[in-house]
């Protein structure tokens, strides 16, 4: 629809008689009509919820908090000790091996990489 078919709608259109008294109110109700309906909209409009923390609650919080961490640093602390308890039967493991090695050598191999040492496992 192009701009002269709207504009020969709207000026076909029928519109009712009023007395002086409709326009010379019309912007007073219009404007009550706006206000009720922003008092309406604000009436269910749901409120934002009011936090309100209790001295206690704060205190039960802090409290919590720092046993966690509390508990955080002792499992730290006691992560290094088993790592280097690991790393210590480790090196008994590679020492006792490295203690048979003279005697497990019995034998080179020749491949297409070089000269290796045989190792044989003990019977």
């Amino acid at each position: 629809m192009n701009h002269l078919d709207l504009e020969s709608k709207i000026k076909s259109i029928r519109v009712p008689e009023r007395d002086g008294e409709f326009w010379q109110t019309l912007p007073e109700r219009v404007l009550a009509q706006a206000q009720a309906q922003a008092q309406d909209a604000r009436a269910h409009k749901p409120a934002a919820p009011h936090f309100h923390y209790s001295l206690f609650a704060i205190l039960n919080s802090k409290f919590v908090l720092a046993c966690l961490v509390a508990g955080f640093c002792l499992w730290q602390s006691r992560m290094p000790q088993a790592i280097s308890y690991k790393l210590l039967k480790d090196e008994r493991e590679v020492r006792q091996a490295l203690a048979q090695w003279p005697g497990r050598l019995d034998a080179l191999m020749r491949d297409e990489h070089g000269l290796h040492n045989l190792i044989l496992d003990p019977p």
